[in-house]
Protein backbone atom coordinates (compact mmCIF):
# COMPACT_ATOMS: atom_id res chain seq x y z
CA UNK A 1 0.00 0.00 0.00
CA UNK A 2 1.33 3.43 -0.96
CA UNK A 3 2.20 5.89 1.76
CA UNK A 4 -0.08 8.92 1.95
CA UNK A 5 1.28 12.44 2.15
CA UNK A 6 -1.11 15.14 3.31
CA UNK A 7 -0.51 18.72 2.21
CA UNK A 8 -2.34 21.63 3.83
CA UNK A 9 -1.91 24.77 1.77
CA UNK A 10 -2.56 28.47 2.22
CA UNK A 11 -1.19 31.66 0.71
CA UNK A 12 -0.74 35.31 1.45
CA UNK A 13 -0.06 38.35 -0.67
CA UNK A 14 -2.75 38.65 -3.32
CA UNK A 15 -3.40 42.10 -1.86
CA UNK A 16 0.11 43.19 -2.95
CA UNK A 17 -0.87 42.81 -6.63
CA UNK A 18 2.10 40.57 -7.31
CA UNK A 19 4.80 42.37 -5.32
CA UNK A 20 5.17 39.41 -2.96
CA UNK A 21 3.19 36.18 -2.79
CA UNK A 22 3.78 33.49 -0.16
CA UNK A 23 2.66 29.87 -0.49
CA UNK A 24 2.83 27.82 2.70
CA UNK A 25 2.43 24.05 2.89
CA UNK A 26 2.26 21.81 5.95
CA UNK A 27 3.35 18.35 4.76
CA UNK A 28 2.69 15.33 6.92
CA UNK A 29 2.31 11.58 6.66
CA UNK A 30 1.31 8.93 9.17
CA UNK A 31 1.77 11.31 12.08
CA UNK A 32 -1.04 13.59 10.85
CA UNK A 33 -3.48 12.83 13.69
CA UNK A 34 -0.78 13.40 16.31
CA UNK A 35 0.12 16.76 14.73
CA UNK A 36 -3.55 17.76 14.64
CA UNK A 37 -3.65 17.39 18.42
CA UNK A 38 -0.41 19.31 18.92
CA UNK A 39 -1.66 22.21 16.79
CA UNK A 40 -4.98 22.35 18.63
CA UNK A 41 -3.04 22.46 21.90
CA UNK A 42 -0.90 25.34 20.61
CA UNK A 43 -4.06 27.27 19.74
CA UNK A 44 -5.41 26.82 23.26
CA UNK A 45 -2.11 27.59 25.01
CA UNK A 46 -1.43 30.75 22.96
CA UNK A 47 -5.01 32.01 23.15
CA UNK A 48 -5.12 32.27 19.34
CA UNK A 49 -7.89 29.67 19.21
CA UNK A 50 -9.17 28.97 15.68
CA UNK A 51 -8.75 32.55 14.47
CA UNK A 52 -7.08 33.25 11.16
CA UNK A 53 -3.65 34.91 11.34
CA UNK A 54 -4.95 38.34 10.31
CA UNK A 55 -7.79 38.29 12.85
CA UNK A 56 -5.68 37.27 15.85
CA UNK A 57 -4.10 39.68 18.27
CA UNK A 58 -0.38 40.17 17.53
CA UNK A 59 0.82 38.71 20.86
CA UNK A 60 -1.33 35.60 20.44
CA UNK A 61 -0.09 35.15 16.86
CA UNK A 62 3.52 35.35 17.93
CA UNK A 63 2.98 33.05 20.92
CA UNK A 64 1.29 30.53 18.61
CA UNK A 65 4.02 30.59 15.95
CA UNK A 66 6.72 30.23 18.63
CA UNK A 67 4.97 27.09 19.93
CA UNK A 68 4.69 25.70 16.41
CA UNK A 69 8.37 26.38 15.69
CA UNK A 70 9.49 24.85 19.00
CA UNK A 71 7.85 21.47 18.33
CA UNK A 72 10.37 18.89 17.11
CA UNK A 73 7.63 16.77 15.54
CA UNK A 74 6.99 19.60 13.07
CA UNK A 75 10.65 19.85 12.05
CA UNK A 76 10.86 20.03 8.25
CA UNK A 77 7.09 19.87 7.79
CA UNK A 78 6.46 23.63 7.55
CA UNK A 79 7.49 24.68 4.06
CA UNK A 80 7.02 27.91 2.15
CA UNK A 81 7.86 29.54 -1.17
CA UNK A 82 8.20 33.24 -1.91
CA UNK A 83 7.31 34.69 -5.30
CA UNK A 84 7.92 38.27 -6.34
CA UNK A 85 6.53 40.25 -9.25
CA UNK A 86 4.01 37.73 -10.49
CA UNK A 87 0.25 37.57 -10.56
CA UNK A 88 -0.46 33.99 -11.67
CA UNK A 89 -1.33 33.00 -8.12
CA UNK A 90 -2.74 29.60 -9.09
CA UNK A 91 0.44 28.53 -10.87
CA UNK A 92 2.59 29.88 -8.03
CA UNK A 93 0.50 27.87 -5.57
CA UNK A 94 0.79 24.72 -7.67
CA UNK A 95 4.55 25.10 -8.04
CA UNK A 96 4.86 25.85 -4.32
CA UNK A 97 2.99 22.64 -3.48
CA UNK A 98 5.19 20.62 -5.86
CA UNK A 99 8.38 22.08 -4.38
CA UNK A 100 7.13 21.36 -0.86
CA UNK A 101 6.38 17.72 -1.71
CA UNK A 102 9.65 17.16 -3.61
CA UNK A 103 11.71 18.73 -0.81
CA UNK A 104 11.57 15.50 1.15
CA UNK A 105 9.46 12.92 -0.61
CA UNK A 106 9.21 9.29 0.49
CA UNK A 107 11.68 6.88 -1.12
CA UNK A 108 8.88 4.33 -1.74
CA UNK A 109 5.74 4.88 -3.79
CA UNK A 110 3.36 7.46 -2.35
CA UNK A 111 0.24 9.38 -3.14
CA UNK A 112 -0.66 12.91 -2.13
CA UNK A 113 -3.85 14.37 -0.71
CA UNK A 114 -3.87 18.15 -1.06
CA UNK A 115 -6.13 20.53 0.87
CA UNK A 116 -6.01 24.13 -0.39
CA UNK A 117 -7.65 26.95 1.51
CA UNK A 118 -10.36 28.60 -0.58
CA UNK A 119 -9.87 26.44 -3.69
CA UNK A 120 -13.03 26.34 -5.79
CA UNK A 121 -14.48 23.09 -7.12
CA UNK A 122 -13.77 24.22 -10.67
CA UNK A 123 -10.03 24.52 -10.01
CA UNK A 124 -9.52 21.16 -8.27
CA UNK A 125 -9.02 19.27 -11.51
CA UNK A 126 -6.62 21.90 -12.87
CA UNK A 127 -4.51 21.76 -9.71
CA UNK A 128 -4.44 17.95 -9.77
CA UNK A 129 -3.46 17.84 -13.44
CA UNK A 130 -0.73 20.47 -13.07
CA UNK A 131 0.67 18.78 -9.96
CA UNK A 132 0.89 15.45 -11.79
CA UNK A 133 2.76 17.21 -14.64
CA UNK A 134 5.23 18.39 -11.99
CA UNK A 135 5.74 14.83 -10.73
CA UNK A 136 3.42 14.90 -7.71
CA UNK A 137 1.23 11.79 -7.59
CA UNK A 138 -2.07 13.26 -6.46
CA UNK A 139 -4.91 11.15 -5.22
CA UNK A 140 -7.12 14.05 -4.23
CA UNK A 141 -7.12 17.83 -4.42
CA UNK A 142 -9.76 19.50 -2.32
CA UNK A 143 -10.66 23.02 -1.38
CA UNK A 144 -11.11 23.93 2.25
CA UNK A 145 -14.02 26.30 2.56
CA UNK A 146 -13.16 27.51 6.05
CA UNK A 147 -9.67 26.96 7.38
CA UNK A 148 -11.11 27.41 10.86
CA UNK A 149 -12.43 23.84 10.46
CA UNK A 150 -9.07 22.12 10.11
CA UNK A 151 -6.27 22.36 12.64
CA UNK A 152 -3.56 21.66 10.02
CA UNK A 153 -4.86 24.26 7.59
CA UNK A 154 -4.62 26.84 10.37
CA UNK A 155 -0.81 26.46 10.76
CA UNK A 156 -0.54 26.86 6.96
CA UNK A 157 -2.56 30.09 7.29
CA UNK A 158 -0.36 31.25 10.18
CA UNK A 159 2.84 30.34 8.34
CA UNK A 160 1.81 32.26 5.21
CA UNK A 161 0.77 35.28 7.27
CA UNK A 162 3.87 35.16 9.45
CA UNK A 163 6.33 34.90 6.52
CA UNK A 164 4.48 37.66 4.69
CA UNK A 165 4.63 39.90 7.77
CA UNK A 166 8.37 39.23 8.18
CA UNK A 167 9.14 40.01 4.52
CA UNK A 168 6.97 43.13 4.56
CA UNK A 169 8.13 44.28 8.01
CA UNK A 170 4.52 44.35 9.24
CA UNK A 171 4.71 44.21 12.99
CA UNK A 172 5.00 46.48 16.01
CA UNK A 173 8.38 44.87 16.64
CA UNK A 174 9.86 43.71 13.30
CA UNK A 175 13.13 42.68 14.97
CA UNK A 176 11.31 40.23 17.27
CA UNK A 177 9.42 38.74 14.30
CA UNK A 178 12.64 38.41 12.34
CA UNK A 179 14.31 36.75 15.35
CA UNK A 180 11.49 34.20 15.60
CA UNK A 181 11.75 33.63 11.84
CA UNK A 182 15.52 33.08 11.99
CA UNK A 183 15.16 30.70 14.93
CA UNK A 184 12.50 28.72 13.03
CA UNK A 185 14.84 28.39 10.07
CA UNK A 186 17.84 27.51 12.23
CA UNK A 187 16.06 24.74 14.14
CA UNK A 188 14.69 23.26 10.89
CA UNK A 189 11.02 23.88 11.60
CA UNK A 190 10.71 26.46 8.83
CA UNK A 191 11.95 25.48 5.37
CA UNK A 192 12.00 27.60 2.22
CA UNK A 193 11.51 25.50 -0.89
Amino acid sequence: MKQKLYCYVDESGQDTKGDIFIVSVVVTGRERDELLKFCEGFEQKSGKQKDKWGRSKPKRRLDYIKLVFSNKKLRGKLRYSVYKNLVDYDMATIVGIAKAVHFKEPSQGYTTLVYVDGLSKTKRQEYGSELRKLGVPTRKVQGVARDENNSLTRPADALAGFVHDVFEGKSKDPSEMKGVFEKGVKNGNLVEV
